[in-house]
Protein backbone atom coordinates (compact mmCIF):
# COMPACT_ATOMS: atom_id res chain seq x y z
CA UNK A 1 0.00 0.00 0.00
CA UNK A 2 1.29 3.53 -0.95
CA UNK A 3 1.85 5.58 1.72
CA UNK A 4 -0.10 8.87 0.70
CA UNK A 5 1.92 12.40 0.43
CA UNK A 6 1.68 15.39 2.86
CA UNK A 7 0.15 17.95 1.55
CA UNK A 8 2.07 20.83 1.61
CA UNK A 9 0.79 23.85 4.11
CA UNK A 10 -0.29 26.92 2.57
CA UNK A 11 1.67 29.58 2.89
CA UNK A 12 0.64 32.27 5.46
CA UNK A 13 0.65 35.90 3.73
CA UNK A 14 -0.56 38.88 5.62
CA UNK A 15 -2.67 41.19 3.25
CA UNK A 16 -3.12 43.75 6.02
CA UNK A 17 -3.77 47.24 5.44
CA UNK A 18 -0.11 48.33 4.10
CA UNK A 19 -0.60 45.18 1.24
CA UNK A 20 -3.87 46.83 -0.20
CA UNK A 21 -2.53 50.57 0.07
CA UNK A 22 0.78 49.52 -1.85
CA UNK A 23 -1.04 48.09 -4.17
CA UNK A 24 -3.77 50.94 -4.43
CA UNK A 25 -0.79 53.38 -4.95
CA UNK A 26 1.18 51.87 -7.52
CA UNK A 27 4.25 51.15 -4.92
CA UNK A 28 6.12 47.57 -5.77
CA UNK A 29 5.82 46.47 -2.08
CA UNK A 30 4.26 47.56 1.17
CA UNK A 31 7.69 48.60 2.38
CA UNK A 32 7.49 52.09 0.93
CA UNK A 33 5.73 52.91 3.86
CA UNK A 34 8.28 52.46 6.63
CA UNK A 35 10.45 54.38 4.85
CA UNK A 36 7.91 56.96 4.18
CA UNK A 37 6.97 57.08 7.68
CA UNK A 38 10.93 57.53 8.27
CA UNK A 39 11.02 60.55 5.77
CA UNK A 40 7.99 62.17 8.02
CA UNK A 41 9.17 61.75 11.02
CA UNK A 42 13.13 62.61 10.22
CA UNK A 43 13.52 64.44 7.36
CA UNK A 44 16.05 62.37 5.69
CA UNK A 45 15.75 63.03 2.30
CA UNK A 46 15.87 66.57 0.70
CA UNK A 47 15.53 67.28 -3.34
CA UNK A 48 19.14 67.65 -3.79
CA UNK A 49 20.35 64.72 -2.33
CA UNK A 50 22.55 61.91 -4.39
CA UNK A 51 21.13 58.18 -2.87
CA UNK A 52 22.10 55.09 -2.41
CA UNK A 53 19.77 52.24 -1.60
CA UNK A 54 21.38 48.78 -0.80
CA UNK A 55 19.65 45.81 -0.95
CA UNK A 56 17.02 47.63 -3.06
CA UNK A 57 14.70 44.08 -3.81
CA UNK A 58 11.55 44.55 -3.91
CA UNK A 59 12.28 47.79 -5.04
CA UNK A 60 9.94 50.08 -3.32
CA UNK A 61 12.62 51.94 -1.38
CA UNK A 62 13.91 53.52 -4.69
CA UNK A 63 10.42 54.16 -5.94
CA UNK A 64 10.01 56.51 -2.28
CA UNK A 65 13.36 58.31 -2.61
CA UNK A 66 12.95 59.28 -6.59
CA UNK A 67 9.64 60.75 -5.04
CA UNK A 68 11.64 62.71 -2.44
CA UNK A 69 14.61 63.73 -5.12
CA UNK A 70 14.76 66.35 -7.84
CA UNK A 71 14.16 64.73 -11.64
CA UNK A 72 17.51 64.73 -13.09
CA UNK A 73 19.55 63.57 -9.42
CA UNK A 74 21.14 60.43 -8.72
CA UNK A 75 19.28 57.52 -7.05
CA UNK A 76 21.47 54.14 -7.27
CA UNK A 77 19.87 50.56 -6.13
CA UNK A 78 21.94 47.86 -5.72
CA UNK A 79 20.80 44.40 -4.67
CA UNK A 80 22.04 40.71 -5.71
CA UNK A 81 18.19 39.84 -7.40
CA UNK A 82 18.15 41.16 -10.63
CA UNK A 83 16.62 44.92 -10.51
CA UNK A 84 13.75 45.56 -12.64
CA UNK A 85 14.16 48.36 -15.06
CA UNK A 86 12.79 51.90 -14.20
CA UNK A 87 11.93 54.23 -16.77
CA UNK A 88 13.45 57.29 -15.25
CA UNK A 89 16.75 57.90 -16.42
CA UNK A 90 18.34 59.17 -13.50
CA UNK A 91 17.58 55.51 -11.73
CA UNK A 92 20.98 53.49 -11.78
CA UNK A 93 20.67 50.07 -10.44
CA UNK A 94 23.75 47.77 -9.78
CA UNK A 95 22.90 43.76 -9.44
CA UNK A 96 25.85 43.08 -6.81
CA UNK A 97 26.22 40.91 -3.41
CA UNK A 98 27.19 43.64 -1.01
CA UNK A 99 29.90 40.50 0.45
CA UNK A 100 31.63 41.30 -2.72
CA UNK A 101 32.95 44.71 -2.18
CA UNK A 102 36.18 44.46 -3.82
CA UNK A 103 34.51 43.66 -7.13
CA UNK A 104 31.51 45.98 -6.25
CA UNK A 105 33.20 49.29 -5.40
CA UNK A 106 34.70 49.64 -9.12
CA UNK A 107 31.06 49.22 -10.35
CA UNK A 108 29.32 51.98 -7.87
CA UNK A 109 32.36 54.52 -9.26
CA UNK A 110 31.70 54.16 -12.62
CA UNK A 111 28.19 55.49 -12.08
CA UNK A 112 28.76 57.98 -9.23
CA UNK A 113 32.37 59.56 -10.48
CA UNK A 114 31.56 62.95 -11.00
CA UNK A 115 29.12 63.23 -8.50
CA UNK A 116 31.77 61.81 -5.83
CA UNK A 117 30.00 60.49 -2.84
CA UNK A 118 26.45 59.95 -1.77
CA UNK A 119 24.55 62.55 0.38
CA UNK A 120 22.46 59.70 2.23
CA UNK A 121 22.75 55.78 2.37
CA UNK A 122 19.83 53.81 2.94
CA UNK A 123 18.81 49.93 3.36
CA UNK A 124 16.09 47.52 3.92
CA UNK A 125 18.18 44.51 3.69
CA UNK A 126 16.93 40.67 5.65
CA UNK A 127 18.95 37.86 5.52
CA UNK A 128 17.22 34.44 4.27
CA UNK A 129 15.72 33.55 7.47
CA UNK A 130 15.73 29.95 8.77
CA UNK A 131 13.00 30.17 11.33
CA UNK A 132 16.09 30.27 14.33
CA UNK A 133 15.90 33.76 15.45
CA UNK A 134 19.58 33.56 16.80
CA UNK A 135 20.47 32.90 13.50
CA UNK A 136 18.66 35.05 11.51
CA UNK A 137 19.56 38.14 13.91
CA UNK A 138 23.44 37.39 13.90
CA UNK A 139 22.93 37.21 9.69
CA UNK A 140 21.13 40.16 9.90
CA UNK A 141 23.50 42.26 11.88
CA UNK A 142 26.15 41.12 9.73
CA UNK A 143 24.80 42.10 6.73
CA UNK A 144 24.38 45.75 8.43
CA UNK A 145 28.21 45.73 9.36
CA UNK A 146 28.63 45.20 5.51
CA UNK A 147 26.62 48.17 4.61
CA UNK A 148 28.29 50.42 7.55
CA UNK A 149 31.76 49.85 5.68
CA UNK A 150 30.09 50.56 2.19
CA UNK A 151 28.87 53.70 4.12
CA UNK A 152 32.46 54.31 5.20
CA UNK A 153 33.32 54.55 1.20
CA UNK A 154 30.94 55.97 -0.32
CA UNK A 155 28.61 58.67 2.06
CA UNK A 156 29.76 61.87 2.84
CA UNK A 157 31.35 63.15 5.63
CA UNK A 158 28.23 64.54 8.39
CA UNK A 159 25.06 62.81 6.60
CA UNK A 160 23.07 60.29 7.26
CA UNK A 161 23.10 56.06 7.13
CA UNK A 162 19.02 54.62 7.40
CA UNK A 163 19.76 50.58 8.50
CA UNK A 164 17.18 47.61 9.29
CA UNK A 165 18.05 45.62 11.43
CA UNK A 166 16.39 42.22 13.68
CA UNK A 167 17.07 43.25 17.45
CA UNK A 168 18.06 40.52 19.60
CA UNK A 169 21.67 39.84 21.58
CA UNK A 170 24.38 40.39 18.94
CA UNK A 171 22.46 43.83 18.19
CA UNK A 172 25.02 45.40 20.45
CA UNK A 173 27.82 44.41 17.93
CA UNK A 174 26.56 46.58 14.92
CA UNK A 175 25.86 49.17 17.96
CA UNK A 176 29.26 49.28 18.41
CA UNK A 177 30.33 49.69 14.93
CA UNK A 178 27.59 52.83 14.25
CA UNK A 179 28.84 54.68 17.64
CA UNK A 180 32.34 54.58 16.10
CA UNK A 181 31.33 56.02 13.57
CA UNK A 182 28.31 58.62 13.78
CA UNK A 183 27.61 61.11 16.16
CA UNK A 184 24.32 59.75 17.14
CA UNK A 185 21.63 57.33 16.66
CA UNK A 186 18.09 56.82 16.84
CA UNK A 187 16.05 53.10 16.88
CA UNK A 188 12.68 53.49 15.51
CA UNK A 189 9.83 50.95 14.24
CA UNK A 190 7.58 52.56 11.85
CA UNK A 191 4.14 51.18 12.01
CA UNK A 192 3.98 49.33 8.58
CA UNK A 193 6.44 47.26 10.36
CA UNK A 194 4.73 43.68 11.47
CA UNK A 195 4.40 43.77 14.97
CA UNK A 196 5.83 39.96 15.49
CA UNK A 197 8.66 40.99 13.09
CA UNK A 198 12.02 41.78 15.05
CA UNK A 199 12.83 44.16 12.58
CA UNK A 200 13.85 47.71 13.72
CA UNK A 201 15.70 50.85 12.26
CA UNK A 202 18.36 52.48 13.10
CA UNK A 203 18.75 56.10 11.57
CA UNK A 204 22.50 57.05 12.27
CA UNK A 205 23.27 60.77 12.22
CA UNK A 206 26.14 62.69 11.55
CA UNK A 207 28.95 60.45 10.00
CA UNK A 208 32.28 61.39 12.19
CA UNK A 209 34.90 60.68 8.79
Amino acid sequence: MEKQRKKRPTPFIIHDEYFFKAKKEWYRARSAFKLIELQEKFSLIKAWMKVCDVASAPWSFLQVIRKNVWNDWLVVGIDLQKIDNFWQENIHTIQHDIYEFDTLKPKVEAIIWEWKLFDLVTSDIAPKTTGRADIDQYESVELNIWIVKFADVFLKKWWNLVLKVFIWEDFNDLLKEIKLRYKKLSVYKPFACRDRSPEEYVVCFDKLN
